[in-house]
Order: structure tokens, then C-alpha cells, then sequence
């Protein structure tokens, strides 16, 4: 059976589908076009056959991804709705399936023409809005991703990797002690933060942490590569292991990254935590280790993701061009 609810004026279309309960929002319509909807799924539940597209406008559809992105993201939200803003005031009156590749192109030249937007910041628009439509494909909730056919742009802003002294490591450990066992595990493990928040004890195994990755209830691993791993602890990361509790972390990876802000800030030395991985494969490099070697502790799925570390090497760019002789 399906049935209509309303949130003040968002209408809200409830029904059961193999055994789960199914919310799809209508957006603000009113209340002939919510019973026409809820009409049509009806007849779909009671004959099997499909006649209501999912297929709700675009900022009613965001609008109701945003509340799910709220539950799983809580601190960066924020970021996200800034990010998919200007689309829906292009086109958040429009049914999903009506806005061609050709708008969206369109969309895109604008921002980056009109609106003077760096490329970097115009992709990341476009990548957030393909995000958010895939996952309602995937959920079954649309039809269609009208960016299905869209390419993102890429800016080619190119910079040095940036990565934590030894001096600035000090810094850290001192602005927070009780934290300083986390940050040091990380930056001596190269292990990411949503990998941190899964760890638990036992996945050292005679002082080596294995980082693997077996799907959870979305199919989605654990790695970002979706390749397990191995990393040796050294005697900084299996003390600092020692101090901490089991499951070292109990937060959201968001909270994670807050905390992190946070201690830098005090410490002076700016950042995020994924400097911490910086730190970890810079280091690596400075020390000598190959790169072949330092792509495999990290668990880069690409060596050109470890080449960027390549001019850290003991004599790098110096030791190689002195060995011409002509």
C-alpha cells in the first residue's frame, strides 16, 4: 500500500518493496499531483508492472539526499550543499529526466567562463552532483543520472607534496599528549583514516598490521584500492599502539579529521590529517626506500600516485644529473 505523508510543504511517498520500507520525496507539489503519484504506485505494488517513474525534480531529489548525507557526513554537509547550490538553482524546478548532457555542458562553460571558477573547483561541483545521482540509481530511487555522460573538469594546478619535519611531529604530540599515540600511529603506518576507524587490535599480527578489505553491507572494501596490505610496525607505531584503546577509534572519520584540525591548529603547523600519509611515503623516500616498496606499504593503486614522492630521494635530481659527462 502506498501512502502519502507531508513535512510541512514536501510531500513524502511511502510504500514496501521486498520487504523494506521505501520513502521517495515528492518536493513541494500539492496535493492532486501527490494523489496522482501515490495513485500510480499503487497500481504498480498491486500489478507488477512499472508505471511511476522515479524520477522527482532535482533539488527535491538533493534536498532528500542532503538529509541522507547529513546522517553519514555529519561535518562536512555543510560543504556539501555549497557544492551542489548553483545547480539547483539552475535547474532545481526540473523532473531529473528532462535536463539534457548538452545543459549541463552548458552549465559547466558558464562556471567556468562566466563565473571565472577555477576548473578544480568546478569539478569537484560536478563530481559531488555524479555522486549523488549514481547513489540514487543505485538505490533504486531515479531512473536515470543526468550526468551520466559528463566529464568533470580537472584543473592542472600542480604542487609539491606537502608533509610534516620531524620538528613539526613534535609540535603535534605536544598540542594534544592524550592524542598523540593516534597521530603517530598514523603517520608511522601511512594508514588512512576511514582504514584508522576500522582498525582493531587483531589485525596486528606479530607486529605487522594487515590493512584488508572485505566488503561491508554496501559492497564497498575497506581500502580505497580494495587490495589488502601489509605494514610492519616499527617501535614508534607498536608503542603508540600499546597506549591506545581497543578499537583505537570509536568516532565518525569526519570527527576524526575535526580532531586532527584541531591539534594542528594548536601546534602551528596546518594541515590535514591526510598529511599524515604525505608524512609517512615522504619520509619513506627521503630514507631511500624504493619507490616499488613505498607504493606497497601504502597501498597506492597507482605508481604515478608514488611518483610524486620521487624527488624526495637521497640525491635525487642532483645525483642524476651528474652523471652526464658529455
Amino acid at each position: 500500500m502506498a501512502t502519502v505523508y507531508w513535512r510541512g510543504e514536501r510531500a513524502y511517498l511511502n510504500w514496501r518493496e521486498n520487504g523494506r520500507q521505501v520513502r521517495l520525496s515528492l518536493g513541494a507539489i500539492d496535493a492532486r499531483e501527490a494523489e496522482r503519484i501515490r495513485s500510480a504506485k499503487e497500481a504498480e505494488l498491486t500489478h507488477g508492472v512499472r508505471i511511476l517513474a522515479r524520477l522527482p525534480t532535482v533539488k527535491a531529489y538533493l534536498d532528500w539526499y542532503m538529509e541522507w548525507y547529513d546522517a553519514e557526513h555529519p561535518t562536512t554537509g555543510g560543504k556539501a550543499r555549497s557544492e551542489v547550490k548553483r545547480f539547483v538553482a539552475r535547474f532545481g524546478h526540473r523532473p531529473i529526466d528532462t535536463i539534457r548532457p548538452t545543459e549541463v555542458e552548458a552549465f559547466k562553460r558558464d562556471r567556468l567562463v562566466t563565473d571565472r571558477a577555477a576548473p578544480e573547483t568546478v569539478g569537484k561541483e560536478l563530481r559531488r552532483l555524479m555522486a549523488a545521482f549514481r547513489r540514487g540509481v543505485e538505490w533504486g530511487e531515479l531512473d536515470v543520472n543526468p550526468l551520466d555522460k559528463v566529464k568533470a573538469p580537472r584543473g592542472v594546478r600542480s604542487v609539491a607534496v606537502r608533509f610534516y619535519t620531524s620538528e613539526d611531529m613534535a609540535a603535534l604530540y605536544a598540542a594534544r599528549p592524550p592524542r598523540a599515540p593516534l597521530w603517530a600511529f598514523m603517520a608511522h603506518t601511512g594508514i588512512r583514516r576511514g582504514e584508522m576507524c576500522q582498525l582493531v587490535k587483531a589485525d596486528v599480527v606479530a607486529g605487522v598490521l594487515r590493512v584488508e578489505s572485505e566488503p561491508d553491507e554496501d559492497g564497498e572494501g575497506r581500502t580505497k584500492s580494495g587490495r589488502w596490505r601489509e605494514v610492519p610496525l616499527n617501535a614508534q607505531a607498536r608503542a603508540a599502539l600499546e597506549l591506545l584503546p581497543d578499537p583505537p577509534v570509536t568516532v565518525h572519520r569526519d570527527t576524526l579529521s575535526d580532531w586532527f584540525s584541531a591539534d594542528a591548529k594548536v601546534a602551528g603547523i596546518g594541515g590535514t590529517l591526510h598529511r599524515l600519509r604525505h608524512t609517512f611515503c615522504a619520509h619513506l623516500a627521503m630514507a631511500g626506500v624504493p619507490l616499488r616498496r613505498i607504493q606497497l606499504l601504502a597501498g597506492h593503486s597507482d605508481y604515478k600516485i608514488t611518483e610524486r614522492y620521487a624527488h624526495l630521494a637521497p640525491g635525487g635530481a642532483d645525483g642524476a644529473v651528474a652523471l652526464l659527462t658529455f
